[in-house]
């Protein structure tokens, strides 16, 4: 049967005063919104999730995944 504000069957339109919007089980530890149905995330060990485009650069990525970036020492052994 079709809403009579929106006049849709089964999904609402977001304008409709019967709209409810989507609740989120998983929020994202970078950018704090939450993750909702199709989109893409990844948790790390600690359980913390992000959405995937949070983590732009591989940098990004070692970091959310608790990986320390080292800089190479010049030592030279004789």
């Amino acid at each position: 049967m079709a809403c009579i504000y929106c006049g849709r069957d089964g999904e609402h339109h977001y304008r409709c005063p019967l709209y409810e919007p989507p609740k989120a089980s998983h929020y994202c530890s970078i950018c704090n919104e939450g993750i909702y149905g199709g989109e893409e995330y990844i948790v790390n060990d600690d359980g913390e999730y992000a959405h995937w485009e949070c983590v732009d650069y591989g940098r990004d990525l070692a970091k959310f995944l608790g990986y320390e970036i080292k800089t190479m020492e010049n030592s030279y052994e004789i």
